[in-house]
């Protein structure tokens, strides 16, 4: 009997593939066993590279912070970003809880029959999941919201300590389920929107670290029009999840989730605006950012991976809510540096060097050779493939008179 494909290998999944065989071979060096296990159709891994941010002071509190991203200039504008910060970045942390949709298309009021039976639906969830309520966790609330004139949702508050919990979320609803029988719910899905998790990072800097009380206003004035403007804040936001979404990553945590909560709380005024707030204030430039973020120190993927493993070492073996105030704190610092390097004319600049890197890596140039071709090539007005391989050409006479 023919396997189907999913059952394969994945070395007998890349032999069905239409690929070179120089990139089949490729693709077999870099499997893992572990990976294997993760995802379906498993044919190889692809790696990203991983930087770190060497001191980033949070509530007193020095961090080395891991980054995984793929842009050039990211990495180096987060640790400029923590330079200017060098003061320290204050965070505050409320509760931090998932939300589990169950959701209703009735007329019905679910408010009084919730009410009614609220011990109930705590005592169901407990029973669920009695090893979260063990660690301190478990359900704290439902809340009955209306959508529409009618369509309802019943939110369930789960506190998941420092798990993702997406899986003890669902298995709490799902146990749920038949109590709401009689109102025919459509499914049950935990809510990306974190709301209950929201994290404050604020910080105070003394204009000299920014070049200036000029360019601190200016840094204001930009902001401001992100606020306004949401072809600007889509941008602004982009930058910010730069540095936000590689913690997340390089700590294997789902970087899709956070982006996708930041985005929709960016909204929740009725326009998509900027997520941080810059002002003056005492004298100094005044920064803030609240994000709703969603994240994890143990289970799923996390304790899988030995990638995300090596992510959380770095940072120290944090518990969750310490890693989110890491990675809103370096989202603050991606967005002061962006705004920094706008303003003062130098984002390009920075951007290109490493773009000029990965250039001269394309046309073959040797890690000795990189670093003489990239001033060259930063010295040129247009440059391209063909100058850049030109110039290496150039350099490599040069090496052998």
């Amino acid at each position: 009997m023919t396997k189907k494909f999913y059952e394969l290998t994945p070395d007998e999944r890349l032999a069905l593939l239409t690929i070179d065989d120089d990139v089949r071979a490729a693709l077999s060096e870099q499997q893992s066993t572990v990976n294997a296990q993760l995802v379906e159709n498993y044919i190889s891994d692809f790696r990203v590279p991983i930087g770190v941010v060497r001191d980033l002071l949070i509530n007193r509190q020095h961090y080395q912070v891991p980054m995984a991203t793929e842009e050039p200039s990211v990495i180096a504008a987060a640790n400029n970003g923590a330079k200017m910060l060098s003061a320290g970045i204050d965070v505050q942390i409320g509760r931090t809880a998932m939300i589990g949709q169950m959701m209703f298309v009735t007329e019905k009021s679910l408010a009084d029959f919730v009410q009614a039976h609220r011990l109930e639906i705590l005592d169901i969830a407990r029973q669920a999941r009695p090893s979260i309520y063990q660690r301190g966790g478990g359900l704290l609330d439902v809340v009955v919201r209306q959508v529409s004139e009618n369509e309802t949702s019943v939110d369930f508050i789960i506190d998941t300590q420092d798990a993702m919990g997406a899986n003890i979320v669902d298995t709490i609803l799902e146990a749920e389920l038949p109590l709401f029988e009689s109102f025919h719910p459509l499914g049950v899905i935990l809510s990306n929107y974190a709301t209950q998790q929201l994290v404050t990072a604020t910080a105070d800097i003394a204009f000299e670290r920014v070049g200036g009380e000029h360019v601190a206003r200016q840094i204001v004035a930009l902001n401001h029009f992100a606020q306004s403007d949401p072809y600007r804040a889509t941008t602004e936001n982009k930058g910010l999840f730069n540095g936000a979404s590689a913690v997340v990553l390089a700590t294997g945590n789902d970087w899709r989730a956070v982006e996708a909560s930041g985005h929709a709380y960016a909204s929740r005024n009725g326009q998509y605006q900027a997520l941080t707030t810059w002002s003056i204030k005492n004298n100094q430039l005044h920064g803030e950012l609240t994000m709703p973020i969603s994240v994890g120190t143990v289970g799923g993927a996390i304790s899988v991976l030995p990638a995300a493993q090596n992510g959380l070492a770095i940072l120290g073996h944090v518990n969750a809510d310490e890693l989110r105030m890491v990675i809103v704190s370096v989202g603050l610092a991606q967005n002061l540096a962006a705004l920094k390097a706008i303003v003062s004319g130098g984002i390009q600049q920075g951007h290109m060097r490493m773009q000029y890197r990965a250039l001269a890596m394309q046309v073959g140039a040797e890690v000795d050779e990189v670093k003489r071709l990239v001033p060259r090539l930063m010295a040129e007005k247009h440059v391209d493939t063909e100058l850049a391989t030109k110039i290496l050409m150039e350099i490599r006479n040069e090496s052998k008179s």
